[in-house]
């Protein structure tokens, strides 16, 4: 049924903002297999999963992986943090009687809900970290016991590559300057800010509304904005001063990142008028901002190959 491979996956920052990210990729992965019975319970899990790794694990990122077997579905969130599979043990209790629900700290109680909703839930040990995961069946099918929890050693985990549900892409920013790419991701914080402040000011309204604009052009693909800045983090800590992003989103947020750049832009006018304390972002930022959404767009509703900084710059410049 549908038409997406039988296992489909995604890399995410380990932060609370890209649990909507998750769910999204969860429903759109379960809706092209047809699964629409199992949404309820996959959101659920991946909420509660892609929480307590980007509160808890002191992770840099998450993989949110869905497979479609036999006995349903099984959805698995690894994470590459320095916690073993030991703390989920301990928050479990696997052994022994069950505790309190009083007794649980927030991860527990997350992972008892996981443990309500799937047929089969458990724990494994990656190359990365740890993994993870819960099989989703039909309620009228159930044929597992949902304390049935497993913790175990992967010898061979999954491999690396994204597979994403149809009209979902992965958008290439080759070769995007570390230190730069930073910078218009800080200015832009900034800016949000400040706008944000703006808006409870009844004699700023065009600020105010501006700011609501920016706000809600953000909330969709915050998830792969984290997920860039992310990878552009770990790049400078590795001393490098280029590195590809790879952005997985749903290809209807190439949109939605016009409307953002163009907002952005009129935001920048304000700057230069002195209407904000912001400063307007300078040139070099400004030319980036507009490869990226270039990039986006062009990806995303063309599938364009990826044209690398540098080469985009040469091209504007000639």
């Amino acid at each position: 049924m549908g038409g997406a491979p039988d296992r489909l996956r995604v890399r995410l920052a380990a932060d609370a903002a890209s649990v909507v990210g998750a769910r999204r990729f969860v429903v759109d992965g379960l809706g092209a297999w047809g699964e629409s019975r199992l949404v309820d319970a996959a959101e659920l899990v991946a909420s509660e999963l892609t929480t307590n790794v980007a509160l808890h694990a002191g992770a840099e990122f998450m993989y949110v992986t869905l497979e479609r077997r036999a006995t349903g579905v099984r959805l698995s969130v690894e994470d590459d943090g320095p916690l073993g599979i030991a703390v989920v043990q301990a928050r479990t209790h696997a052994s022994g009687d069950a505790p309190e629900w009083s007794e649980l700290d927030a991860t527990g109680r997350g992972l008892a809900i996981v443990g309500m909703v799937a047929g089969r839930w458990g724990v494994d040990e990656t190359a990365r970290g740890k993994q993870v995961w819960a099989e989703l069946v039909d309620p009228d099918d159930f044929a597992y016991s949902s304390q049935d929890a497993q913790l175990s050693t992967l010898s061979d985990p999954a491999p690396a590559a994204e597979d994403l549900p149809p009209e979902w892409v992965m958008v290439r920013l080759a070769q995007c300057p570390v230190g730069l790419s930073l910078q218009q991701d800080r200015h832009l914080d900034e800016l949000v800010r400040e706008l944000q402040l703006l808006s409870v000011d009844q004699g700023s309204v065009e600020s105010a509304a501006l700011a609501e604009e920016i706000r809600g052009l953000l909330v969709s693909p915050t998830h792969a904005r984290l997920t860039g800045r992310r990878t552009a983090e770990r790049a400078r800590e590795e001393g490098k001063e280029v590195v590809d992003v790879d952005m997985a989103m749903p290809r209807e947020f190439s949109g939605l990142i016009l409307q953002l750049h163009e907002a952005v832009t009129r935001a920048d006018e304000l700057c230069r008028d002195g209407r904000l304390l912001t400063l307007a972002a300078p040139p070099g930022v400004q030319e980036l901002r507009s490869w990226m959404t270039h990039e986006i767009v062009a990806q995303a509703t063309r599938g364009a190959t990826p044209t690398t900084w540098a080469d985009w710059l040469g091209e504007r410049t000639s």
